[in-house]
């Protein structure tokens, strides 16, 4: 018979199993005030947590189980709003968007008496954005692969009041600009006023200094470049100390803005460069462990033997009891957590880009007396052009796929996505360029095979004993994890195998001694930041998932193949030999043990539990859509493309990249520039010259492919 707790535990259990677990988010995420059907305009308030009445502001779904508070308009399309509930939801949508410039701007000499002025913004952005939501459902109800493209990523604002429901978390984006004359220099010392909040400074920089104290401008998107990092999980480089501005040969970006050979498609110099934080990394909204522990307590009750405790106290000393309440509530909060970070994938990332755009070329939304959109009426204004670096020419891959009207020209340095390759045989490729690399670098450091063997066999002696090597981190320095030291192989010889070798030099505390130094764990920890980035360990293999099923841990499973095949790749067998034969190091690869002691932040049963329910997630949506990709680059030419592709890249497959570039294949009209003159890392290494060969090619003034 069940006895009365235990009764009462699965009555708790149904209750939270049966909840709809449809992600709305965490009351912790932003939400902005919804306007009551019966309000007029004078009792909007200010975007806020309170309520129109002074209190709290209505809460719904899952996490309160409540009833709306308000109802609320809505509307499918404008023409069956009012005008005055047209111009109440444009205004709504200004401070819905929270535009601020966080830090008054600083300005760098650049070039010939040059200088450039670099702000820094922050906007919120929908959690989900609408249509995506909207393609999550529909996916899940027909199987399709195929992907809407979207004309307007605000439109759903401007039209239904429910869409402000949606939470909101922040993007940080910066811009650089030339200074190029003294309203420029004026405008530069308004901005830097120290009294003006983070919101007026926002607005006063669309107002150049001398016009009209009701005059703004919009900003030409034609005249910015959209720049995408790779990752995923890793902020922009910083403008100065992470990229030059020094001269117009010191970087890509001083090559856009002062060297006056790169244009736009009509011909124009690019004005601005927009450098975005993608979602949940450097400054947007990054995604830890501390933020996911705020997020989704629930899921991390099992690793705080306190709130554990604490779980279930009403059922006495049923144990069984409690952990089946405490097991409930850690489902539902895994549900959530999976189904959140669902949302930080390139889909939605083109798509923050695109709000970005929208924001910089419509600041100020409005509704003209005719009751239309001013910027609809204004038509369509794509971004002049865009780099993507490794993962970010992923992300301009799913550009081309999602976006009606994707940016004029495009430029992927390393980055294009093997699209229509399986995920495994992508990790099968990967290990065997990660075994070249290792070559490549035992070649040139001889040496190191010995040590490298040493400090394996070192690790393997210590990793199942009752005195494991500690990082300072609170990591253990596993011999697994001390090989995914192999990551950085993939950048130029000169300066990732020399800092590779400066690592291994410093393992033992003596020549002869086989004491693991302090500096050398210290080195590891510095050189390994999953801990600090744990996105790109929990998404990294999902880049691939493209509607196709779940990843199951693909590159694991690939290791664990080839070590069967070949002994190679086992370093459990190489670092036991004597000879010559090296130990090989592991790539740019993810694997389930990094959540079992090797990392610190990545091992806790609600980090083990999420990696594990992201590998299973099999209702991927698609990035990719070879149509929407051939219609905008061949059929009506919407864009112009070139890619620099690197023959030995050990990221991205050069056979995978080169078979979508063929006639008839969704990349066919991007022109391709094939070199092993560079590594992966080429645009860090020399993005002048890179930059301004893609260009060229972008406009035919270069015959490559010859």
């Amino acid at each position: 018979m069940v006895s009365y707790h235990r009764h009462r535990a699965l009555i708790a259990l149904f209750s939270f199993t049966t909840r709809s677990v449809a992600f709305s988010a965490p009351s912790s995420l932003s939400r902005r005030n919804l306007l009551p059907s019966n309000s007029s305009s004078s009792g909007l308030k200010s975007s806020s947590t309170r309520g129109l009445n002074g209190d709290e502001e209505p809460r719904t779904g899952w996490l309160h189980n409540t009833e709306p508070k308000y109802s609320y308009p809505s509307s499918s399309s404008s023409s069956s709003l009012s005008l005055a509930m047209k111009r109440l939801l444009a205004d709504k949508m200004m401070r819905y968007r929270n535009h601020r410039i966080i830090h008054p701007p600083a300005a760098h000499p650049c070039g010939d008496s040059n200088r450039m002025m670099v702000t820094e913004h922050k906007v919120s952005i929908p959690l989900t954005h609408p249509d995506l939501k909207a393609a999550m459902s529909n996916y899940k109800d027909q199987s399709s692969t195929s992907i809407l493209l979207v004309d307007r990523i605000d439109g759903a604002f401007l039209t239904n009041n429910e869409a402000f429901d949606e939470p909101t978390i922040d993007v940080y984006f910066t811009i650089i600009e030339l200074l190029s004359n003294t309203q420029d220099e004026s405008h530069f010392q308004a901005l830097q006023n120290t009294n003006l909040s983070p919101s007026q400074r926002a607005e006063l920089y669309f107002q150049k200094e001398g016009a009209e104290k009701s005059s703004y401008s919009s900003i030409d998107p034609s005249r910015m470049m959209l720049y995408l990092q790779g990752g995923p999980g890793f902020g922009c480089a910083s403008p100065v100390s992470g990229l030059s501005l020094a001269s117009s040969s010191s970087s890509w970006a001083a090559a856009v803005l002062l060297d006056g050979k790169i244009t736009n498609a009509d011909g124009k110099s690019f004005e601005r460069i927009v450098l975005m934080d993608q979602r949940g990394t450097g400054k947007s909204s990054a995604i830890c462990k501390q933020r996911l522990i705020k997020l989704f307590p629930d899921l991390f009750l099992s690793d705080d033997n306190k709130k554990g405790q604490v779980v279930g106290e009403e059922f006495g000393r049923d144990a069984d009891a409690r952990m089946m309440l405490l097991h409930a509530r850690q489902q539902k909060a895994l549900k959530e957590a999976t189904d959140y970070l669902s949302s930080f994938r390139a889909d939605s990332i083109v798509r923050d880009a695109e709000w970005i755009r929208e924001l910089l070329a419509c600041p100020f939304p409005s509704v003209d007396d005719d009751g239309n959109d001013t910027a609809v009426v204004k038509g369509p204004k794509p971004w002049g052009g865009a780099l993507g670096q490794s993962f970010g020419g992923f992300c301009l891959m799913t550009y081309l796929s999602s976006i009606q009207n994707p940016p004029e020209l495009m430029y992927f340095t390393g980055g294009i996505a093997p699209m229509n390759t399986p995920i495994k045989e992508v990790y099968d490729r990967l290990w065997l360029r990660v075994r070249e690399r290792s070559w490549k670098y035992y070649e040139q450091y001889p040496g190191d095979v010995a040590t490298v063997k040493k400090i394996v066999r070192k690790l393997l002696s210590h990793q199942n004993s009752a005195d494991p090597i500690k990082l300072p981190s609170g990591g253990t320095l596993t011999a697994r994890r001390f090989l995914q030291i192999g990551l950085a192989l993939g950048g130029s010889p000169g300066t990732c195998f020399a800092n590779l070798h400066s690592v291994i030099s410093s393992a033992f505390l003596d020549e002869n001694s086989d004491e693991i130094s302090n500096a050398f764990l210290k080195r590891i920890d510095y050189e390994q930041s999953f801990d600090d980035a744990p996105l790109y360990y929990l998404l990294h293999e999902s880049i691939y998932a493209s509607g196709e099923g779940s990843t199951q841990w693909a590159a694991n499973r690939s290791y664990e193949d080839h070590v069967q095949a070949n002994a190679e790749f086992d370093y459990r067998v190489t670092s036991q030999e004597d000879n010559s034969n090296p130990t090989l190091f592991f790539g740019e690869m993810v694997f389930p043990f990094m959540a079992h002691g090797d990392f610190s932040e990545l091992s806790s049963d609600g980090m083990r539990l999420l990696s594990e329910a992201l590998a299973e997630k099999s209702d991927w949506l698609p990035l990719f859509d070879e149509t929407n990709m051939r219609t905008a680059l061949v059929q009506k030419k919407k864009t112009s493309a070139a890619a620099a592709c690197y023959y030995d890249d050990m990221y991205v497959d050069f056979e995978c990249a080169m078979r979508l570039t063929q006639r008839g294949c969704p990349m066919e009209g991007v022109k391709v520039w094939v070199t092993n003159e560079y590594q992966h890392s080429g645009l860090r290494d020399d993005g002048a010259n890179i930059i301004n060969k893609l260009a060229a090619m972008s406009k035919n003034r270069l015959h490559v492919p010859s």
